[in-house]
């Protein structure tokens, strides 16, 4: 079994890899953020573990064991700050700090079950295969929308800070509907029939889609 410092080793070698690049020693030790002498000893476990490969002192590589090792905890990672960022509103730069802490030890039962929770029709987030989930393609801030335009709630950030809203109706899956935007950027929603005024800061934290 791994320890928590190698996981990230092969998993950031191999997104070093799906990068187009060349996993040296410094790129690594770079993007974990650590001095090349402590991971070396790790990144010598690895090696005598066959998870990875190297042609020089400074070049390394996964192998197929490692490779297959290494999409697993990418996926760990990619499941755990989607449901982080979608269904509890962390910024996606704490999600994804957050997800490296949980992605060691959480168990593979479980990554299953939040995946299939994110995967269901109602729920679905489309960024399992990157390293920042990316919520819905077609989902965009408030702002970004016109008067006139009926719109899906995707998601609201941070909702913790915006509870008011979320008792209002401004809720994911909640149909809404662009009333008026204003020359600051304010916007206007109609939603179960009230009209609710938004500052250009609240809603930029509210996404939505168009209505098909």
């Amino acid at each position: 079994m791994q320890t928590s410092l190698e996981e990230d080793i092969l998993e950031d070698i191999l997104a070093i890899q799906k990068d187009g690049d060349t996993p040296t020693l410094e790129k690594i030790a770079s993007r974990l953020s650590l001095p090349v002498e402590t991971i070396l000893p790790a990144l010598e476990r690895c090696r005598d573990s066959g998870l990875i490969s190297s042609n020089s002192p400074s070049l390394w590589t996964l192998t197929k064991e490692g490779r297959k090792t290494a999409e697993v905890i990418a996926r760990r990672h990619a499941v755990l700050a989607c449901f982080l960022t979608e269904k509890l509103g962390l910024e996606a730069e704490a999600a994804s700090r957050e997800a490296c802490l949980l992605e060691h030890d959480i168990s593979e039962e479980t990554i299953d079950a939040l995946d299939s929770f994110m995967q269901s029709p109602d729920r679905q987030c489309r960024g399992h295969g990157r390293r920042h989930c990316a919520h819905y393609s077609e989902s965009a801030p408030l702002i970004n929308f016109s008067e006139g335009e009926t719109l899906i709630v995707t998601f609201v950030r941070c909702p913790g800070r915006h509870r008011r809203l979320i008792d209002l109706g401004v809720i994911e899956g909640e149909p809404i509907i662009i009333r008026r935007k204003l020359h600051n950027e304010a916007v206007v929603i109609s939603v179960k029939g009230c009209d609710i005024a938004l500052s250009p800061e609240i809603a930029s934290e509210i996404n939505a889609r168009r209505r098909i």
